[in-house]
């Protein structure tokens, strides 16, 4: 154990250990390689960044860093944070957003943000591999040193959780995570530069501390040059901790850390059982990395903590692979090079099976869930990009804005922004727009509350339609006296069809609102669709439709849980006037809503969609006729109003 423990340690002459030895041309034409392949990925994960912030693929998380981030620059020491609805340093205790905020001033861009964080985690990552070359030059033989910093890079640029955290908004833990990388090997080698590199990731806040913490304590157990240090960094990282916990600036830590030790003194197995029940995830987050690396002696704790608080942490979202368990893609390939590299002196061909093993495993885990990664991050068009960019540009700086969760990013360079995440109170302080993406975007509203929301605005509460294009919806209220919030709707009420424009639909919004309607434009097929509720349970229903037509058409109700199937059509014959028809519904069939898991041995489990069925109104047009579509309503057989639940995002 003591040797593996060396293993992981390098320190170039100090400490004890020889000086490394030449670099063969070998192992140096792979260390080249493996920059310039760092370095496209670090290309790669610009581009991407760019293209989210660009298509406004900015959820709610980016809001939150954004706008702290702004607030700071503008000279507030303990900005509010309208997401949180407390002061933003109470969360975590993220005091490096202030240390960054000049940097507005020079680029006045989110941006920076997101390329703060690709910077950082390349930056680790080149840390990262560098260490293990540093490594297999001293323990292994020139061949063997190459194949296994081969590895190392394989194991860096194939995992596809690097591009999901990079797509998942901006966080403190990737942004962090290259000082934690060069604390980590500075502490391998014996030199004290590392109490240096703690610094910003202290400021990191309350979960970069822990990094600090478990990386002091793998030094402990890594060997006896590098315990000293590892103690002190360890009792560093505690007292920050605690200090943050006396200026209370540690709510979510000390909440997840309190509910943690409850359950360990009421059930202690209960927590055990938790592991257990999330073991796809745990292993879904090391695998693609190199699974060995847990068993270093200075990456164990960092791997422990790590899985353990996220596993077990109260928003289940942190167990799934993405931004919260950054640590383990930048710090297991060096751990598995350096198992690898111990081991391959005492028996190789059993090394290299492994690491044959730990190579097609982690090309597997890129053919899996690489080419699904687009499809989770960006789900803005870009039509709909334009038009937001159009309604950002038109938003005065001082005034509130709340918008749709999965495009709130974008707006959030103010002192109030509100996410619109489903059903609730939207408090209003002063001239406020409201921008809503019922179809596009990463969103948990449902698509029906997002409508009943626009019939809301424009109706009742007489707020100025400013645009309506590429299913995006801007609204600007000045409130009334009196009017202290807007609460979202939670849908089954009658949605307006002038909300849900089809192929061949265009929305006349001329004259009062109860005139307004979705317009066939003569074209063949639907006039209005998306007219849809989420969460409907197994049963019969009945879908009103209030229409005109000079034509028949087809009123149409699908269900699009898993894929779209008929479950009503109506053919209805021109009619006399506006009028309102109801479609039975026979939905008795359950479509199980599934998200994408992955196949085989390369599974993730992320939230299960939410329960029931996603039913939806359509008019289908022949073309050449008026059609007009005014709303439509789904309730029960017996006439009650059906639930909608929020959406999976």
């Amino acid at each position: 154990m003591s040797e593996l423990a060396t293993a992981v340690t390098t320190d170039g002459g100090k400490g004890g250990l020889p000086p490394l030895p030449p670099i063969d041309r070998l192992l140096s034409r792979v260390r080249w390689i493996g920059y310039v392949l760092l370095g496209l990925q670090g290309l790669g994960l610009l581009v991407w960044s760019v293209i989210l912030y660009e298509h406004f693929s900015l959820t709610v998380d980016y809001s939150q860093y954004d706008q702290a981030w702004f607030l700071f620059a503008h000279g507030s020491l303990d900005p509010y944070s309208t997401r949180l609805q407390m002061p933003f340093l109470q969360q975590d205790g993220e005091f490096i957003l202030g240390v960054l905020a000049p940097l507005y001033w020079i680029f006045h861009s989110g941006l920076v943000l997101s390329v703060g964080q690709v910077l950082s985690l390349v930056g680790a990552e080149v840390v990262g591999f560098t260490w293990l070359c540093d490594l297999v030059r001293r323990h292994c033989a020139e061949r063997d040193a190459a194949l296994l910093a081969g590895l190392g890079v394989l194991l860096f640029i194939a995992s596809p959780w690097l591009w999901w955290a990079v797509g998942f908004d901006v966080h403190l833990e990737p942004l962090v995570m290259f000082f934690a990388a060069y604390m980590a090997w500075d502490l391998s080698r014996g030199k004290r530069r590392a109490f240096a590199w703690a610094v910003p990731v202290l400021l990191g806040g309350a979960p970069a501390t822990t990094y600090v913490i478990a990386i002091g304590l793998g030094g402990v157990l890594a060997s006896r040059r590098t315990r000293r240090m590892g103690v002190a960094l360890t009792a560093v990282g505690i007292a920050f901790f605690l200090l943050l916990g006396l200026l209370h600036f540690n709510e979510v830590a000390a909440n997840n850390s309190g509910s943690l030790l409850a359950t360990a003194r009421e059930n202690p197995f209960r927590l055990v059982q938790e592991l257990w029940d999330r073991r796809v995830d745990i292993f879904a987050n090391l695998a693609p990395s190199g699974l060995l690396g847990v068993a270093a002696p200075l990456i164990m704790p960092l791997t422990v903590v790590v899985v353990i608080s996220d596993t077990l942490a109260s928003n289940i979202a942190f167990q799934e692979p993405s931004f919260q368990n950054i640590p383990l893609y930048v710090f297991l390939p060096v751990g598995t090079v350096a198992v690898l590299a111990w081991l391959i002196r005492r028996h190789r061909r059993t090394a290299f099976g492994l690491a044959a093993v730990v190579a097609a495993q982690a090309v597997g885990w890129a053919v899996v869930w690489g080419p699904q990664t687009p499809a989770m991050w960006l789900r803005v068009s870009n039509a709909e990009a334009a038009t937001l960019a159009s309604v950002a540009a038109r938003i005065p700086a001082s005034a509130e804005v709340a918008a749709s969760q999965g495009v709130v990013g974008g707006f959030s360079e103010r002192a109030i922004v509100w996410p619109i995440f489903g059903p609730g109170p939207i408090p209003l302080e002063a001239d406020t727009w409201f921008v809503i993406t019922p179809t596009s975007a990463v969103e948990t509203a449902s698509q029906a509350s997002s409508m009943a929301l626009i019939g809301e605005l424009a109706g009742p509460l007489h707020a100025t339609l400013v645009t309506h294009a590429n299913g995006v919806w801007a609204f600007r209220l000045n409130p009334s006296p009196g009017l202290r919030s807007v609460t979202v709707p939670k849908g089954p009420s009658p949605l307006p069809a002038w909300a849900g424009e089809g192929a061949a639909g265009t929305p006349v919004l001329d004259g009062p609102v109860s005139s307004w309607h979705m317009a066939a434009t003569g074209a063949k097929g639907y006039v209005a669709d998306g007219i849809e509720w989420q969460g409907i349970s197994p049963g019969r229903y009945l879908a009103d439709v209030t229409l005109s037509t000079t034509s028949a058409v087809n009123v149409e109700v699908w269900n699009n849980t898993t894929h779209s199937v008929l479950l009503a059509r109506q053919n209805l014959l021109p009619t006399d006037g506006i009028q309102t028809i109801a479609l039975p519904v026979n939905a008795t069939v359950p479509y199980r809503a599934t998200a994408y898991s992955g196949w085989g041995p390369f599974r993730s489990e992320f939230d299960k969609p939410p329960a029931g069925e996603r039913l939806e109104v359509r008019v289908w047009s022949p073309g050449g006729a008026a059609v007009n579509v005014y709303s439509a309503d789904l309730t029960t057989a017996s006439g009650a109003p059906v639930p909608d639940q929020p959406r999976s995002p």
